[in-house]
Parts: structure tokens; sequence; C-alpha cells
């Protein structure tokens, strides 16, 4: 943890600047033929109107047309018959598959980032991964997550279904709940105890339910394209061979990790989809004479969308590349799949709701169809201010074990020798010198700059400074601060959005084309008045204001390319 770029911004004495950087994924000519030919394939099913079986779910058709393309084993080494694409490229690619079909796109998360492919890569041996991940780099199996029950979510130690040995074999008894693509014939990852201990059991599902395995569906309206059911298993018999070494915790949260980043990547692609849905709208709708694109309110809000849009991208990008490079990715995943989550809410009820007025509420519209999808995010894979305040706790915790602590247990002595008495100030003299610093330390630009080298230094100055707010909530209320999870999720909210300024601003200095610096630079600027409580300035309003008349204008590169459905006009005169 100590590692993580989040971490040392907040507590070490110099972080460079360049931890927080991204860079465009390199990507193999084979890798991105499938990427591309895997997004023109579900824009054609969806033109055609046949991305969707009978039962509403992604079709069969579909999966199979994308398992000859190759994408499902986008993620898999190429040892065993993948592609071997880096997270980072692959997280580029589900954004752009997720902007054609959102559901196509979860299906994709949970094959290749939350699901067993990300498992297999990580914690498998030798054997398990010849085994288990040519079905899956095939398409002859898809995955799903197994962790939640009935009972229990993020409280693992709760956790009831359990595998008992039995020769070669795992019976596997339990339950499972609101397990997203958990279909007969997929591999699911399954947290379970097995002889006590919470272990992670890769589990093909069996084609054919019967009294040893059964689903039950759940009428869940998020992610309506694609079956989330229940998982029941009485004396399921699984090789022992599929049970992976190591720790279910571990394993289940260094998964998650992977998953969380990919919300994020999601996000971004339902953003584009409903920002795209607005264009027509304002070039076509008038009110007193002129297009509403044309009004300032509206190019505020088309602005802030665009703005969300490349923070979405930067984000995912800058913390796959983190797990890639063999982080943790503890902080960073958290940050990613809640901070991006928010920024999808946010935009679906306070911009693109009420940009479509009332018409947003008709069957068709981008807002009605996939309101449910807008705001799942926000409470699957953790709900946010849970996992906020797991966050908070990890990024606290070794600056009170290694710090704090040993305050509290300097010797107490009236000796004179200089050994013990400087054993005895030694904690002291150090955490007066961590605090000097960082009060000494440049307070942030006044007013929020607009510019990006600007808004990168105001960022790193905001982040750095967290640390004598997380600092002062562990002097004040020490091991009772566990009680005041209010002030906890509040610091550490500020430390995601400040780091979240920080990676967007330098995401959108190397950005060649200019709109999209500056919808970097109006993310930046909002999440800088967010933390230092400025008011908005005339010049960050003209900044967005502009942006968003360039979205207006169908410039915005985006956007380009997305179908979206002709505004409903609710009319029956003839024109005018």
């Amino acid at each position: 943890l100590a590692a993580s770029p989040v971490h040392r911004a907040v507590w070490d004495r110099d972080v460079s600047v360049e931890l927080f950087d991204s860079a465009e994924p390199e990507v193999s000519p084979a890798a991105r033929a499938v990427m591309d030919a895997s997004v023109v394939a579900v824009r054609r099913f969806a033109t055609e109107g046949h991305l969707y079986g009978e039962d509403g779910f992604v079709s069969g058709e579909v999966v199979a047309e994308l398992a000859r393309i190759g994408y499902w084993g986008l993620r898999v080494p190429l040892a065993y018959g993948g592609l071997g694409a880096s997270f980072p490229a692959y997280a580029q690619s589900l954004t752009q598959v997720a902007t054609a079909d959102p559901w196509v796109g979860v299906l994709g998360s949970l094959q290749a980032a939350l699901g067993p492919v990300t498992t297999l890569n990580l914690f498998a041996d030798e054997t398990q991964r010849r085994r288990l991940l040519p079905p899956l780099a095939r398409g002859d199996r898809l995955g799903a997550f197994a962790m939640t029950e009935p009972q229990t979510s993020s409280d693992l130690g709760a956790m009831r279904t359990e595998a008992t040995r039995v020769g070669d074999e795992l019976l596997l008894t339990g339950e499972k709940l609101l397990i997203t693509n958990a279909v007969p014939g997929h591999t699911a990852t399954v947290l379970c105890r097995v002889d006590g201990d919470l272990r992670v059991l890769m589990v093909e599902l069996p084609d054919v339910e019967d009294d040893r395995f059964r689903t039950v569906p759940h009428p869940v309206r998020a992610f309506r394209h694609v079956p989330n059911r229940g998982l029941l298993f009485d004396r399921l018999p699984v090789p022992a061979g599929n049970l992976l070494a190591g720790h279910g915790r571990a394993i289940a949260y260094g998964t998650l990790n992977y998953g969380r980043v990919a919300v994020w990547a999601g996000s971004g692609g339902l953003l584009t989809r409903a920002t795209a849905s607005l264009v027509p709208w304002v070039q076509h709708r008038t009110s007193f004479g002129a297009p509403i694109g044309s009004r300032e309110l509206v190019r505020l809000r088309l602005g802030r969308l665009a703005a969300r849009i490349v923070g979405c991208e930067a984000v995912a990008l800058w913390a796959a590349q983190l797990l890639a490079q063999g982080y943790r990715g503890e902080l960073e995943g958290v940050l990613a799949k809640v901070f991006g989550s928010e920024m999808l809410k946010e935009a679906a009820v306070d911009l693109v709701l009420k940009t479509h007025g009332g018409r947003a509420l008709l069957a068709g519209n981008a807002f009605a169809d996939d309101a449910f999808d807008f705001l799942a995010p926000t409470v699957y894979e953790g709900e946010n201010e849970i996992v906020t305040l797991g966050f908070f706790r990890a990024l606290a915790r070794p600056h009170a074990e290694e710090v704090l602590a040993p305050l509290n247990q300097a010797p107490r002595t009236a000796s004179s020798s200089p050994g013990r008495v400087w054993r005895a100030t030694r904690p002291a003299v150090s955490y007066a010198g961590w605090l000097a610093r960082r009060h000494l330390e440049p307070a942030p630009r006044r007013p929020v700059p607009v510019d990006l080298d600007g808004q990168t230094q105001c960022a790193l100055r905001l982040l750095r400074r967290s640390g004598l707010d997380v600092d002062a909530a562990l002097r004040r209320y020490g091991t009772a601060l566990a009680d005041r999870q209010a002030l906890m999720l509040e610091v550490a909210q500020r430390v995601q959005a400040a780091t979240a300024m920080l990676v967007v601003s330098r995401y959108g200095l190397r950005q060649a084309d200019p709109l999209r610096r500056q919808a970097a630079a109006c993310l930046a600027a909002e999440l800088g008045h967010r933390l230092t409580g400025q008011r908005p300035t005339p010049a960050y309003h003209r900044l967005v204001t502009e942006l968003g008349g360039e979205v207006a204008g169908g410039r915005f590169a985006a956007l380009q390319g997305v179908a979206v459905s002709k505004p409903a006009l609710l009319t029956h005169l003839p024109p005018a």
C-alpha cells in the first residue's frame, strides 16, 4: 500500500507528479483488429435491431459472433489461446464497446476484468490456467463473479457457502445472490469456505440445472439486457484442482480492483451515449425562436457532460496502468469506481434529465431506458460510501500505526541519559517535523486556475494538505474514530476529488485535440471549486459554455459515430 501514488502524495515528503500521468497503451496489431472489429459488429447488430434475444438479453448470436472475432479472449495470454491485451488497452476498448452497447460491455467486464480471466491470470497456477483459460478465450464459456450472499456482501466473515472435501472433489453447498451473468455453462469465481477458511473456487457451472445446481432469476432492472440470477448449490461436485491457492479475501479484493476500474470505463460508455442523445435534441428544439443549444444554460450542461467523458477516460486509463505495472491498486480502484459512478449519476439526473425535460421519461429516451443503469454502478462492486470508508481506513492506518502510535508509546523518563532522552523524544520530533513541513507548504492558488498547468499544481497541493485532515481526525478521536463515519467519509471524498483533479489535469496536458484539453480543464476546475468552496469564475463559465457550444454543434469527437434515436416531437399537427 505504501507504494500507492495516492498514499505517497498524502503522506510522503516528496512525490513525483508523473505518478499521476497516463500514456496511450501499446496494442498489438492483432488485438487492435479484434477491438475494432468488435465495436463494428456490436454497432451492426444494434442498427439491425438484433442485439437482444426474445428474453431481452444480449443474444447468443451476438455472443457467438464476438467469439468468432476473438473478443472474449482479449485479456487471455497468448499461451492459452488469447490475444494477451494489456489491461489499459482493454479498459479503452471496454469504453468503446460500452458506447456501442453498455450491456455487451458488461459481459466483457465480467469476462476479463471482474471475472474469471483476471482471477486466473493473477492467482492460478500453470495447470489451472492451461485447463480453464482456453474455453474462456474461445468464448465457449463466459464469466461471472459470485461473492454476494442473501445475508451479506461486504462482511466476508458472514459468508456461509461451503465446499467439503471428498476425495478428489469438493462438494459445494450454499446460495449466491444477485450474480450478473450467472448462467448454466458459464464459469464463476466463487468465494466460499473450505476447511473453515475463505477460499476462491473456480466453478464450471453445469450446462443443465438439476437438484445439485439451480439458478434463481432476479427481476433486477439494472443491466437489464444481461441475466442476473441467484446460484443454489447442494453438494455440487467441483474438481479439487479448481481451488486457488491463497486466502479468499486477498484474491477477491485483488480481482475487485480490476472490476472497479472497469466500472469507470463502462460508465464512460454510458455517459457518451447519453450525451450524444442530446445533440439532435438541442439542435431541433427551439425556445423563443432559437435552438436551445444556443442558450448558455444548455451549453453549460453540455460542456459539463463533455468534461465528464474525458474525466472518465483519464482516471480509468491511469488506474488501469497502475494495475498493469504491478501496483496493488486498492486505493486507485476504489477511487475510480466511486468517482466514475458518482459522475455518471450526477450527469444523468442533473444534466441529461433536465435537458431532455419531460420527454426524458418517454420510452425510447436515453434517460428513461437507461435510468437504472445510470444509478447501478454506485452500488455494484460495493456501495460507494461503504467502500469509501474502507478507502479512508486503508489510507489512515499506516500513519496511525507508524507515526501517531509511537507518540503514545514513547517511554516516560526523568533520566538525563542522552540515549533515553532521545528514545523518548524521537517520535515527537519526527511528527513535529512532518506537521511543520505540511503547514509550511504553499496553499492552493485562488481562484482555482482554468489552465491545466495551474490546475496540476493546485490539485497536488490540495492532495498533500489532505494529510493534515486525516491526521487531525486521528488525533482528535483516536480509536473512537470508527464511530465517526460521517467525518471519515467527508475527508476520504476530498482525497478522491483532489486525486481525480490531478489525474484529469495531467491527462489533459497530453491531449492534442484542443476540445479534449478544454474538457479536461473544465472538469479539473469544477473539482477545484468543490474542494475549495470557491464560486465558479467568469473565466470558468466561458470555458465550459464554449465547450458546450462545440458539443451542440456536433464537433466533439467523442460523440461522432454514436447511434442516437430521433427526438420525440409528440405532435399530431402538420409542419408549420
